[in-house]
């Protein structure tokens, strides 16, 4: 299988970024998964999960709403917070340094924002 570049990255870090054989992610539409030679393109992703193929080796990372773009160069994915789902605990508790605090925030504050309008009396 041939590989491409990935990157994945928040506006505070990079949290994956080499080489790949195959990535699915969670698009408006469902699942989609992408090879080397997809076709260039610039879409939304969807908060779920992104799992990354190298050779025999799948890597999982739970990510919120962003975009992805593939060029001739690779694919890159841009988040608002991602973390490799390996970093989890029996109890699902992600053990990093303080992001879950910081997820948690930017998801409270985009549910908020989307609410923003609606009509709650009912």
């Amino acid at each position: 299988m041939s590989t491409f570049s990935l990157r994945i990255a928040t506006p505070v870090r990079d949290v994956f970024s080499g080489t790949v054989d195959y990535v699915s992610l969670t698009a408006p539409d469902g699942r989609v998964g992408f090879m080397r030679g997809a076709l260039p393109r610039v879409a939304v992703l969807c908060e779920g999960v992104i799992e990354v193929t190298i050779g025999e080796e799948k890597i999982s990372f739970y990510a919120s709403d962003g975009i992805y773009s593939i060029t001739a160069g690779g694919m890159t994915v841009v988040t608002t917070d991602c973390y490799d789902m390996a970093e989890q605990n029996d109890d699902g508790a992600v053990l990093n340094d303080g992001r879950q605090f910081e997820y948690a925030k930017a998801r409270i504050a985009s549910k908020l924002i989307k609410m923003k309008g609606k009509d709650l009396s009912e």
